[in-house]
């Protein structure tokens, strides 16, 4: 379709502070956008009006995330529910709205002029898809990325969400006569490996079901490439910002959209080492103030757990912040309400007798796996394995989290503090414990710090290091 494009001076734009060119040539591909707020003009006549609106907004102090305001309306092209398209930025100029420096490097925008509500017509999806074309006939790449796919944000909306994961893409042109098609040998399942690898550590309780039970040789050594290349590249924006997110106290409100919803396990480990390296220290949990707004102590000061970190300690993170952790994933055939009361009682029962709750709820989270393990579940509640030795039926079960909750408490206690040392409450809890299933004597005080867990609690070498990786996750949720 022959597309007309209104032009910067026909819809009234400003004249952009600063223009940063960047090619076609030079981009992956195109990111698609939408207003979310404000909605669609309610006819064409007020589009004009609505990209005005925008421009202002980006460029007003705070505007797209700066300081001092955008140079420009963040976004290259619009489409308005109307099916007419807008010059914002253009050709060959790099975009500011696609949330960090490097997705606005490698990726054009394109903003639905619509919001929460509207739908996608049929005029508009059409235009929006001869504009991807226009942008792949002047060199761009052909990946095409919800705006989501770079930040957290519900960005571009359901329907466009829909419309981008079409097969085919409704960008595909018909092809030429005689063309032979470019074959694809890249198997769906090799970023899954890649990723799996790198971010998750290759823990085999992750394992992508889409992976052949012998990868090849070719896809270790692009996972290989991979690592070297991000070796390279360095920290890169969002983690950059989650590091300053910390800082300021890891405030709900302002959680940077760079921040993945999930912290990669590795962050909480590059962050100490940098602290160790410059002699930083600060603490990063939540603030008093914010502890304090929903009746909590605030936590200690802390850098990231380690198998070194010691089990006797003033709580590391919050109640909340355990909560919000198990909640955020499957936990079992527990409710939200469940959840919310065992974690309570973990944080009651730890801190009563001087252990980080951060830890022993980590511990449980590791042993059920977020309470999803058959062991965790109603009627056993098993919450770490006791008893479990892998023989048919062997394992405890418990009438209830509070028999659960002060079992596994007192029993990792006796692994911290030998035998007759402790103050009058962790002697009791101990003995109480114990006597639900008795100890080794050898395992008395074999655990001030994590590290001590593994070889005695659990065969696991690697099972400190564990417990460790869920508590850096549970203490940034």
């Amino acid at each position: 379709m022959a597309l007309t494009i209104v032009s910067r001076k026909q819809w009234g734009a400003k004249a952009p502070r600063r223009v940063t060119k960047r090619k076609p040539s030079d981009l992956s591909g195109v990111a698609v956008h939408w207003f979310g707020k404000p909605s669609a003009a309610a006819s064409h006549a007020g589009c004009a009006a609505l990209l005005r609106g925008a421009q202002n907004t980006h460029m007003a102090p705070g505007g797209l995330g700066t300081k001092d305001g955008a140079n420009d309306i963040g976004y290259n092209h619009a489409v308005c529910p109307h099916g007419v398209a807008f010059e914002l930025r253009g050709f060959g100029v790099q975009t500011g709205a696609n949330g960090n420096a490097s997705a606005n490097e490698q990726y054009a925008a394109i903003v639905y002029m619509a919001g929460t509500g509207d739908t996608l017509t049929d005029e508009a999806a059409a235009v929006l898809a001869e504009l991807i074309r226009m942008w792949q006939a002047q060199g761009a790449g052909p990946l095409v990325k919800p705006h989501q796919f770079f930040v957290q944000t519900s960005c571009p909306g359901p329907d466009l969400l829909k419309w981008i994961g079409l097969k085919p893409p409704p960008w595909h042109g018909k092809k030429a006569a005689g063309a032979a098609p470019v074959a694809d040998e890249t198997p769906a399942w090799l970023m899954d490996f890649v990723l799996w690898r790198l971010t998750q550590n290759a823990d085999p309780k992750l394992r992508p079901k889409t992976l052949p039970k012998k990868v090849p040789n070719s896809a270790w050594e692009a996972a290989a490439l991979v690592e070297q290349m991000a070796g390279v590249m360095g920290p890169q924006q969002p983690f950059l910002d989650w590091v300053e997110w910390r800082r300021r106290g890891m405030k709900k409100e302002e959680r940077p959209r760079t921040v993945p919803r999930k912290i990669p396990t590795s962050w909480p480990g590059a962050l100490e080492r940098l602290e160790q390296s410059f002699g930083g220290g600060a603490s990063h949990p939540k603030t008093k103030a914010t502890a304090k707004s929903k009746g909590e102590a605030a936590p200690v000061a802390t850098t990231a757990m380690t198998p070194q970190t010691a089990l006797l300690s003033p709580p590391r993170s919050t109640q909340a912040a355990l909560q919000r952790y198990l909640l955020a994933r499957k936990h079992g055939t527990y409710s939200d309400a469940e959840v919310r009361d065992i974690v309570k009682k973990y944080v009651t029962t730890a801190k009563a007798v001087a252990l980080d709750p951060l830890l022993v709820v980590s511990q449980m989270v590791l042993e059920t796996g977020g309470l999803t393990s058959h062991w965790s579940q109603p009627p056993r509640r098993n919450p770490a394995g006791i008893g479990v030795t892998g023989a048919p039926g062997a394992g405890l079960s418990f009438a209830s989290w509070d028999d659960a909750v002060r079992a596994h408490t007192g029993r990792l206690l006796a692994y911290v503090l030998p035998k007759g040392k402790g103050n009058a409450a962790q002697r009791a809890l101990i003995e109480e414990a114990l006597t639900v299933r008795p100890l080794p004597a050898n395992r008395r005080g074999c655990a001030p710090t994590l590290e001590g867990l593994a070889g005695t609690w659990a065969t696991d070498k690697g099972y400190a290091g564990k417990i460790a990786r869920v508590a850096n996750e549970m203490s940034a949720a």
